[in-house]
């Protein structure tokens, strides 16, 4: 690929993989054949799952790349970096094993310059082991495991190239503290800040260089805020420096979930009068605390964490997305009013994580684990793995909690002692000096949570008092409900799993369960904040269905839980990139029903009119009613991990039907209580006369009308109607981007049928192929298809045909995406 002399280069790796899914002796070697293998782009997963998969692809691929140097580069450095490969990844180039890595979530990076020649043919081979392996974290085979994690190269791999003097990789150059770029910050008012900047040189030049480091803080529009220029320094020959600089900045721009300014830290090495390297940091500047008694303050503003958890997934696909996929799930969950997202259980992809840089989505970093703790190797992994985790994303405004307990490995667990955890407390700490460093996790049954240390210790779901952290030993920490609103609720039938076809009153249940839960969460003063699980419906291999608690389903179409979070935005909060203001929805489809109903809006307006067919049924303030118990149970076993099947199904058909009989449970659904500590809370109306037509509700501010939503009673089927979801980004020609196509059904009125449950079947012109299930059943009135782009751009047709009614098309296009190798 030709390209002009810049000191620095990073060009997309992603194209032109040859793949199989075997395991094939000799594949490392240059000269093997790979002829017949599927040539295939990334991110990439080694085979297209069902929908409802528990037990993924499991076994031996492999992946093959071929690839030219130009002349410009010789005496230059060259790196191949790989974002993540599940799990154990042998790379060769040539020939020659050049890494063995295992870990499924953090990138590794090889220096390939002393293996290969100008104007030759190369090679990389890349051997894929995803079998269960209890040295790797999460360490707990996939039949036993509550999420799924696929293959692959389901990450994108980059090409560096750089002059021998530069700056390194931060996770490459394995310096505690140290390596790349450390930014931090001190002293952070509206009116001042001090910006920290640490960059480490590396000299692979066979002589010392002199050289001096100036760094440039740029604004969002690119213009220069502040310089700092080092002293000269001398570099040894293979040798290292740290350059230490500060930057104060007048009335800087602070990054908070409101307001997510992010700023572009210019760094340059300056040899000679020449520029020896350049690399560009996005930054945003803000400073943290946790406290019991101040809560979550952030720029010295107090601020009620209202989060939800994320598994990396998608369906057919599994893990292996597009930045563009990941910045979607990104805005959807901004937009349903979360400020924070709980990365379960493991580092997601740098592309999600820059998406929460710019949408203003706090997270919580895990180090990957769940109910596992080997001692050995597993433990050195997890070790490496924190110390990476951090390398990788410690600039990011967004990262505020990095969670270093492996998730729910409790003691009895094998190697789960309070010495290790500690441990993992200090590496943190060791990795990340200074106050802006904050651990989480759990402290349920540790016998000594002082002395783990935890800065942010966790509650947990089940603990009925919420007592946690633990008055006794940890009475200066508040803490932090990292999962909340699905198992306590009936296990693996928790009330709270539901499809989006369940019908109006299992979705309601399920929005009841979370609204209990979080005005439980807020009711207690020690409580930072939270986190729903989940935000996304996900696969899980010890269960062959999905898991059905998010507030998105797997297509990520909203339930009517979707909206009682967004209701808990703040309605004069109005962002740049994301849908917010005031909304108000009504959670019901105004369907045929014989009695007087009650008739749930959630509304972040102070007041709201309901309507039925143009009549007023009167105003309502949010509701203001007692906090009640959840229900009555009558059976003498509690609601938790240990019911057994028959149970759980006793227990989540007893809460939809609000029985009373013996063995059964009363659930006091939207009874106008169990809201007080919300930041909104919903304006339920009783006996509302049924008449089929219109039911519409607006919503006022200060008396003004500031939202609209109306319900009409679905009719027959009668159209087709598509509708793509871009989310902020289009359709680029990558050969691994994709959006999701919703087929709606609707009547004569527009008017989506929930009870529509026919087979849509699609039909595609142009680049792009729809990947999954053709033809595909409408689930609620919707079927999804999975449209992935080609590598060329070009107009994209697709066609939707179902019995019935007239079929439909809709046009998009997909856009060029820059230089690839």
């Amino acid at each position: 690929m030709k390209h002009s002399n810049h000191c620095r280069r990073t060009v997309n790796f992603n194209r032109n993989w040859k793949f199989i899914r075997e395991d094939i002796s000799g594949a490392e070697q240059k000269r093997f054949s790979d002829e017949g293998w599927e040539t295939v782009c990334l991110p990439h997963t080694p085979r297209i799952e069902s929908l409802h998969v528990d037990m993924h692809f499991q076994g031996i691929c492999w992946y093959r790349k071929h690839f030219a140097l130009d002349e410009a580069d010789k005496g230059k450095k060259i790196f191949v970096e790989f974002e993540a490969a599940m799990h154990e990844a042998s790379v060769w180039v040539n020939g020659k094993l050049k890494l063995n890595h295992k870990g499924g979530y953090l990138p590794f990076t090889i220096d390939i310059t002393d293996d290969v020649d100008f104007g030759a043919d190369h090679v990389i081979a890349v051997r894929l082991d995803n079998r269960n392996n209890g040295s790797i974290p999460p360490g707990k085979p996939l039949e036993s495991l509550d999420f799924s994690y696929f293959g692959g190269l389901y990450r994108n791999v980059h090409f560096h190239v750089t002059e021998k003097l530069h700056v390194t990789d931060a996770i490459y150059a394995g310096e505690p503290a140290g390596g790349g770029i450390f930014v931090k910050y001190a002293d952070v008012s509206q009116s001042s800040a001090t910006v920290e900047v640490q960059t480490h040189v590396l000299n692979e030049h066979e002589t010392a260089k002199k050289a001096k480091i100036v760094t440039t803080l740029l604004d969002k529009q690119g213009r220069q805020v502040e310089t700092a220029e080092s002293s000269v320094e001398a570099v040894s020959a293979g040798g290292a420096h740290t350059f230490v600089q500060t930057l104060t900045i007048t009335k800087p721009q602070l990054w908070h979930p409101d307001t997510p300014y992010l700023y572009t830290l210019q760094t340059k090495i300056v040899e000679d009068g020449h520029t020896a390297d350049e690399i560009r940091t996005r930054i945003g500047i803000r400073t943290i605390s946790f406290s019991k008694e101040g809560g979550f303050v952030i720029n010295g503003d107090s601020l009620v964490i209202r989060g939800t958890n994320r598994h990396q997934q998608f369906p057919y696909i599994g893990n292996a997305a597009s930045d563009n996929a990941h910045y979607r799930d990104a805005k959807k969950l901004k937009e349903a009013g979360f400020n924070f997202v709980r990365l379960g259980h493991y580092p997601q992809a740098p592309a999600f994580l820059d998406a929460c840089d710019e949408l203003g989505l706090m997270a919580v970093e895990p180090v990957p684990g769940w109910q596992y703790c080997e001692e050995g190797e597993f433990q050195n992994i997890v070790r490496q793995n924190i110390r990476d985790m951090i390398r990788r994303d410690r600039n990011r405004p967004c990262v505020i909690m990095w969670e270093v307990s492996l998730n729910e490995t409790y003691p009895g667990r094998k190697g789960a002692t309070d010495e290790f955890f500690h441990e993992c407390h200090l590496i943190a700490h060791e990795e990340y000096p200074g106050d802006q460093i904050f651990t989480s996790g759990d402290t349920m049954g540790r016998n000594k949570p002082a002395y783990v240390g935890y800065d942010v210790p966790y509650t947990l779901w089940n603990d009925e008092t919420l007592s946690r952290p633990l008055e006794e030993v940890l009475p200066d920490k508040g803490g932090f409900d990292r999962e909340y609103g699905d198992y306590e609720f009936g296990g693996h039938e928790s009330t709270s799993r539901v499809p989006r076809d369940a019908g109006e009153q299992k979705l309601l249940l399920q929005a009841w369960n979370y609204q209990w839960s979080l005005n439980r969460n807020r009711g207690n003063k020690w409580s930072l904040g939270d986190a729903s699980w989940v935000g996304i419906d996900h696969n899980r291999g010890c269960y062959p269905r999905l898991a059905e608690c998010g507030v998105l389903d797997t297509f990520r179409l909203p339930k009517f839980v979707y909206y009682f979070y967004q209701s808990q935005r703040r309605a004069e909060i109005v962002h740049e990139h994301a849908e917010s203001g005031p909304m108000v929805y009504i959670a019901n489809y105004w369907m045929e029903r014989t009695t007087p109903t009650k008739v749930v809006v959630f509304s972040n307006c102070d007041e709201v009119e309901l309507f039925v067919n143009g009549k007023s049924v009167g105003a309502r303030k949010p509701d203001q009613g007692p906090d009640t118990e959840y229900g009555e149970r009558v059976t003498g076993y509690e609601v938790d991990y240990w019911l057994t099947d028959e149970e759980q199904h006793k227990w989540k058909d007893a809460c939809v039907q609000g029985k009373t009989d013996a063995g059964d449970m009363k659930v006091f659904l939207h009874d106008g209580g169990n809201c007080r500590n919300l930041a909104q809370a919903p304006f339920t109306f009783t006996g509302v006369a049924y008449a089929p037509g219109e039911l519409k509700v607006i919503g006022r501010i200060g008396g003004k009308e500031a939202a609209e939503h109306v319900v009409r009673t679905p009719l027959e089927p009668d159209t087709l109607s598509l509708r793509i979801d871009m989310s902020g980004k289009e359709l680029s020609a990558d050969g691994a981007d994709f959006v999701f196509v919703y087929a709606e059904i609707k009547d004569a009125n527009g008017t989506v049928v929930p009870s529509a449950c026919d087979e849509v079947l699609f039909d595609i012109d142009g680049p792009a192929v729809i990947v999954g299930e053709n033809p595909v059943r409408a689930e609620a009135g919707i079927a999804t298809v999975l449209l992935q782009a080609r590598e060329t751009p070009g107009n994209i047709t697709l066609i939707a045909l179902t019995k019935g009614v007239r079929p439909t098309a809709i046009k998009l296009a997909s856009v060029g995406c820059g230089a690839k190798f």
